[in-house]
């Protein structure tokens, strides 16, 4: 195995040093201005592909490397609102020097096609934008792979995107949703090699996109851009697969595109912890899903709907867990051992339909309306076993039978209205919302007191709890510029939230053997009206080199509860009045470098079951008081953020320094008792805080159609918790430092690897504990290569992942493996793919974890999909303008 590294680090390095010559010249527009980050792309004359591409520094210059070229290339140099120009070479045997290379300003816009054509990154605004061609992916990706090649990008287990560092919220297909409105189906179902471009901007709501605004969420959205052919026709994908262990997955999706209108249907099921895309998932449990799930959107003259859409889903899951909890007390420890499996089956009907009417140039309508049903029946089985220093306790079990469904209904209408005079804008919205939900649980637990066996409990009920919801949301929002570049806004928003929660509780009733016995001290109602008014004033000033906005904040909230513990009446009404502001500051230093501080501030008042002084007994481990003394709790956030992405060096770097700070933090006062039960009320305390810092960068290499790159990531944090343990103040000062680098190799029709290496190393100094400090350190390993053969016809993947976790507790399996493998061979004009895959080949792993809390150590297990072979067929046919291609 070492003598194989040793060969391909060998080859790696011969390629790497292989005989190049440099083109080198410098560009400017016709005033001789150099122009910076102007691209500079050299291609091979027959087909137009891009053999390397660079861009222009701050002076104008620019050195591009290439392999000797034995046929006729040309350097094509492109900018923004230039004209491109080229430059043809025979052939390339020597070093060239072009000099100096004007560009001239172009008002004609369509020449900017040209531009997108060849240039691999192309930065407007706060949009960047990539040439997916120039983006290696295996033959059979989906765009979630496309993802993975933005540098600075990320794809977590959850499958939450980041993008140096910032969330993406939306993922759009040619600016719109295609499937389902988070995008997840997009990523897993489009093909790759239909995508033309992929453009990351900043997410805009609807409302800002018809008036113009400027947005000030940080997140992101990710638009797919297809191929201007590909606007008109259809994608087919069918996957059918089965395994050992009757494991069994079978997918079909079809979109039909026609210029503004979509069709796109989607339908699948597998048995293998996976959506709609195939890909065997690696969460806890085992679960069968089914998906059924059809969008439509269109444009007919003034209106466009932007989406239309029905699905249906199911899960059936089965869990298990192995917990084991110590809980550190100031004289003491607790160490509580829990065994839990279960049952849970999940079924959920949603339509939803967004459309926005045109009535004129400057006026839209948007109506949105969604409905959701969810209905869940589940059994879980709990056995759990507490002891005080190797003492026991206490001991419960119990099975725990549930049914609930669930209905949400909401609507919004809004109006926007873009004025001549430009930044003047106005919009309006109402909105309703209402959710209802019943459900049924049958509790049949016993808990056992070794010290004190008068107090042991044993339970046999019925609970019934019906809670429904409403909600009525007015808005409204003025924008009136005061100079070529400043904004001031005003915005009112009116909530009004209407609550009721009903629950009923019966003990079995062994004489009519049936639960007719009301328990009135689980039994509850609660009424709860909140009325809150904001108002908000904002000032924004956008210039070419930085951006300023500020904007402050005024909530004035009424709440009246009402409640019934154990026939009792508890009825309060409070009042707030928070103030709030959120401000920023960015620089930018040039297109494509900048720097970004924020700081914002904000009240929260708490929860009322926080504040309302009732008693709950529902768990006969933990009872629960509230505390009406509580105060609002008070965050100030500030962040520096830095960006630079080095186009002519192929460099992306990121950084950010975020500080909290928490005033009368609402924290759990707690104390236990000698049998081990806990007893729960609510604190303010202050001081918490949390300093962390992220930082990424991203470096490729690129020669000869191959491409090496270097990701290494580095996240510390330092957190200052504080709380209140048997009723003494406790602090808990966690150091978390956790480096990380990821290697990506692709050698052109040979090869592709990936690999990673992760350690997140943990410390925590406690006050006021049994102990003093605590470490726990995971280390994780990753490895993937993809070998091609028959002109990439015939392709094997291996994927190893290795985690080790150190410190975690006897009984739980410190190091896992994990190997996946299987065989690709396409055919019949690569629109057929014959899959051979392994998932978990030494049929190993686990999936242990050890968390680490402000007064507690858990180390935990869980059930996870064992090994399985699958042999499946793929089917991948699309058809545009009459053609017909994979």
């Amino acid at each position: 195995m070492i003598r194989k590294i040793l060969l391909i680090l060998l080859f790696i390095f011969l390629k790497l040093n292989a005989q190049t010559f440099s083109i080198k010249g410098k560009v400017t527009d016709e005033n001789n201005n150099p122009l910076e980050n102007a691209t500079v792309s050299l291609m091979k004359q027959k087909d137009s592909s891009i053999i390397n591409y660079t861009g222009t520094n701050k002076s104008g210059n620019f050195s591009i490397k290439t392999p000797k070229q034995n046929e006729t290339v040309f350097l094509l140099i492109s900018g923004s609102q230039f004209r491109p120009i080229s430059r043809i070479f025979k052939n390339i045997s020597q070093n060239e020097e072009l000099g100096t290379l004007k560009l001239i300003k172009d008002l004609v816009t369509n020449i900017e096609e040209v531009q997108i054509n060849a240039a691999p990154v192309i930065i407007k605004k706060d949009t960047v934008e990539y040439n997916a061609s120039r983006m290696k992916v295996k033959p059979d990706s989906k765009i979630d792979d496309l993802v993975k090649e933005i540098p600075g990008a990320e794809i977590d287990t959850d499958g939450k995107i980041t993008v140096n560092g910032k969330s993406v919220s939306k993922i759009h297909i040619n600016g719109k949703p295609l499937f389902d409105k988070n995008g997840k189906i997009e990523l897993e179902t489009i093909p790759a090699n239909i995508i033309k471009k992929i453009q990351v901007t900043t997410s805009k709501t609807k409302e800002e996109e018809l008036t113009g605004r400027t947005p000030i969420t940080d997140s992101l959205t990710i638009n797919f851009v297809m191929d201007k052919k590909n606007r008109l026709g259809t994608i087919t994908n069918l996957r059918l697969g089965y395994g050992s262990n009757n494991r069994y997955d079978g997918a079909l999706f079809f979109t039909k595109i026609n210029q503004d209108s979509k069709l796109s249907l989607s339908a699948g099921s597998n048995n293998i912890n996976s959506g709609l895309s195939g890909k065997t998932g690696s969460g806890t449990g085992i679960f069968t899903t089914t998906i059924v799930n059809a969008t439509y959107s269109n444009k007919f003259d003034n209106l466009d709907l932007e989406r239309l859409n029905a699905n249906f889903y199911q899960r059936n899951t089965e869990t298990y867990s192995k917990i084991a909890r110590t809980t550190f007390l100031p004289d003491y420890k607790l160490d509580k051992n829990t065994e839990r499996s279960g049952k849970r089956d999940l079924k959920r009907f949603s339509f939803n339909t967004n459309a926005t009417l045109r009535l004129n140039k400057s006026t839209n309508l948007i109506f949105n309306s969604s409905f959701n049903n969810n209905t869940n029946e589940g059994a879980s089985e709990n056995n759990s076993s507490t002891y005080r220093d190797n003492i026991l306790l206490n001991s419960s079990s119990g099975v725990i039978n549930q049914k609930s469904i669930n209905n949400n209904f909401s609507q919004s209408l809004a109006i926007t209205k873009k004025f001549e005079k430009q930044g003047r804008s106005f919009s309006g919205s109402v909105s309703t919302n209402i959710t209802g939900n019943s459900s049924t649980d049958y509790n049949l637990t016993n808990t056992i007191f070794n010290q004190s066996p008068l107090d042991n409990d044993y339970r046999n009920q019925r609970t019934v709890a019906k809670n429904q919801n409403t909600d009525f949301n007015f808005n409204a929002r003025y924008d009136e510029p005061v100079s070529d570049s400043a904004i001031v806004s005003t915005e009112i928003t009116y909530i009004s939230q209407s609550l009721k929660n009903d629950r009923q509780v019966h003990d079995f009733n062994l004489a009519t053997e049936d639960y007719s016995s009301y328990n009135t001290l689980l039994s509850n109602l609660i009424n709860q009206n909140i009325n809150s008014l904001y108002s908000s004033v904002g000032y924004d000033l956008n210039k070419t080199r930085f951006r300023f906005f500020f904007h402050a904040n005024l909530e004035i909230n009424n709440n009246d509860f009402n409640s019934v513990f154990n026939n009792e009446d508890k009825s309060f009404l409070r009042n707030f009045v928070f103030p709030s502001y959120n401000t920023k500051f960015i620089y930018r230093f040039s297109r494509t470098k900048s720097v970004e501080l924020s700081n914002m501030s904000s009240f929260n008042a708490p929860s009322m079951m926080s504040l309302n002084p009732f008693t709950d007994i529902s768990n006969p481990l933990v009872t629960i008081q509230g505390n009406p003394d509580l105060e609002s709790t008070w965050k100030n956030t500030s962040s520096l953020y830095f960006l630079n992405r080095n186009i002519p060096k192929n460099i992306t770097y990121s950084a950010k320094i975020k500080f909290d700070y928490t005033d009368n933090d609402v924290s759990d006062y707690s104390y236990y008792d000698d049998a081990g039960r806990q007893f729960r009320t609510y604190a303010n305390i202050s001081g918490n805080k949390v300093l962390s810092l992220d930082s990424r960068f991203t470096k490729s290499w690129k020669w000869r159609g191959n491409d090496f790159r270097i990701s290494p990531s580095f996240y510390s944090s330092y957190a200052q918790r504080k709380g209140f343990i048997n009723g003494t103040e406790y602090k808990n000062s966690v150091y978390n430092v956790a480096p990380k680098i990821t290697l990506k190799l692709v050698l052109k029709e040979i090869m592709d690897i990936n690999s990673s290496l992760g350690i997140n190393y943990n410390i925590s100094n406690f006050e006021n504990y049994r102990i003093d400090k605590t470490r726990a350190a995971q280390q994780n390993f990753s490895f993937g290569m993809t070998n091609y053969f028959m002109k990439s016809s015939l392709y094997f993947i291996n994927e190893i992942s290795i985690a080790k976790n150190n410190n975690i507790s006897a009984g739980f399996n410190r190091t896992s493996y994990f190997w996946n493998t299987g065989a690709n061979y396409q055919f019949y004009k690569k629109q057929m793919t014959l899959k051979f895959s392994i998932n978990n080949v030494l049929n190993q792993r686990q999936n242990a974890i050890r968390n680490i809390g402000d007064n507690y150590i858990e180390d935990r297990e869980d059930l996870v999909l064992r090994r399985h072979f699958m042999l499946s067929l793929l089917l991948n046919v699309s058809r545009f303008g009459g053609n017909k291609g994979s």
